[in-house]
């Protein structure tokens, strides 16, 4: 599966001048990090912190310790997509601190020597091992999404895949194609987001041709994508349409070099796994069925380049798979792993002994371990031995001490 995939990941592609919307996105950055570096004093960090915030330059010798992305910077990178554990930490501790972690490690390494002529790359990030699920997968792919908007990349982020087959309020024919259904308060929020991430890009990028919204509103060829974005905003009945156009003309203009694209899924298996949802003649809805679901598999076919897609799989949100499951082959199935394949895996463990050290530390200091126990050496190793080293369990057990 991985022979074919070997010629893409080497001898990365000269930059040429269509290039410049993705230096300018990276050199924009590049300048506020800068402005922020010179003004913002440097305090004393402990030895599980590193000073190196840029995960373009985090390497070996940083694995397993904790970097900091500044709060203004998450609103726009993360405007949605960061796990809700995660979010009330940083709430909590009023900063947000991410592990450097092999798995992201390794896949900053794959994109650092890609040749983007060649056809988009998969990746699928999943739990390794049997064990307790919480292995950090969607802090990977979040890790991999902030490395590329601090390089200057378009990121189309789909935080969970799952909201989209389930629990779904408000379903409509679509007016483009009778067969498929539309979800405008999926599609509305998702592209509210989506704008807050790449804001610039939609000003930069032109539209290729004309779309036609009803009978009076239309978008002209040669118009900024921000309007179709506009538009499904406005109108929350195009909104689903909207999702449609923005895809696929990002997946179109990407060869073109003058952007990189991150197509960034997680929970990618609930895109060929059964769904919640029910027609009105109480028939159950199939995923293909679904346009949002429709055109995001669209996306995640290696038929274009200029960038790449990098996704996880989810046992917590998959419906109707057994709680066992976790291999790629149980959680897509025969059609999604066909989908799919050739991919590059990226399994993502538990934590290893230096990175629960790190965790362990880091609690200690930002005094969420409060029982004396827990600062003794005996208390480490029984949150070691009841964790099993897994993130979730550790964070789960900190929490009440």
């Amino acid at each position: 599966m991985l022979r074919s995939l070997k010629g893409l990941l080497c001898h990365p592609l000269k930059l040429d001048r269509g290039f410049a919307l993705h230096t300018a996105a990276k050199d924009c950055v590049s300048s506020l990090l800068t402005q922020d570096v010179q003004t913002a004093p440097e305090r004393p960090r402990a030895v599980f912190y590193t000073n190196e915030n840029d995960p373009a330059n985090h390497a070996e010798q940083h694995e397993g310790r904790l970097y900091s992305i500044p709060l203004d910077e998450l609103k726009t990178v993360f405007p949605h997509g960061l796990p809700y554990r995660f979010q009330q930490q940083i709430k909590t501790f009023n900063e947000a601190c991410v592990m450097v972690r092999k798995p992201a490690l390794e896949l900053f390494t794959y994109l650092r020597n890609t040749n983007f002529a060649h056809p988009a790359v998969r990746y699928v990030i999943f739990r390794a091992g049997d064990g307790e699920r919480g292995t950090g997968k969607t802090m990977t792919l979040c890790h991999l999404v902030h490395y590329c908007a601090r390089q200057g990349w378009l990121v189309l982020h789909v935080p969970d895949a799952h909201l989209w087959v389930k629990n779904c309020r408000e379903l409509l024919q679509s007016s483009y194609n009778k067969e498929r259904l539309d979800q405008p308060l999926q599609a509305s929020s998702w592209l509210k987001n989506f704008k807050t991430s790449n804001e610039r890009f939609l000003k930069e990028i032109k539209t290729q041709k004309q779309y036609m919204w009803g009978r009076r509103d239309r978008t002209e060829a040669g118009r900024p994508l921000a309007e179709v974005v506009e538009q499904g905003l406005a109108r929350v009945r195009n909104a689903s349409d909207a999702v449609g156009v923005v895809l696929k003309e990002l997946k179109q203009q990407s060869r073109l070099g003058s952007f990189r694209l991150l197509v960034a899924v997680d929970g990618v298996n609930a895109l060929w796994g059964r769904t919640t949802l029910k027609k009105e003649d109480k028939s159950p809805v199939a995923p293909e069925e679904l346009t949002l679901v429709h055109n995001l598999r669209k996306m995640l076919m290696n038929d274009w380049s200029g960038g790449a897609a990098v996704t996880t799989l989810s046992q917590t949100g998959a419906l109707f798979k057994p709680s066992s499951a976790y291999l790629p082959q149980e959680l897509l199935g025969k059609e999604g792993f066909d989908a799919l394949d050739p991919f590059v895996p990226i399994p993502v463990p538990n934590y290893s002994p230096r990175e629960f050290e790190s965790c362990y530390q880091y609690y200690l200091q930002r005094k969420w371990l409060q029982h004396e126990k827990a600062h003794t050496e005996a208390g480490k190793e029984e949150l070691r031995f009841l964790s099993g080293s897994n993130p979730r369990q550790l964070d789960r057990l900190a929490g009440p001490l």
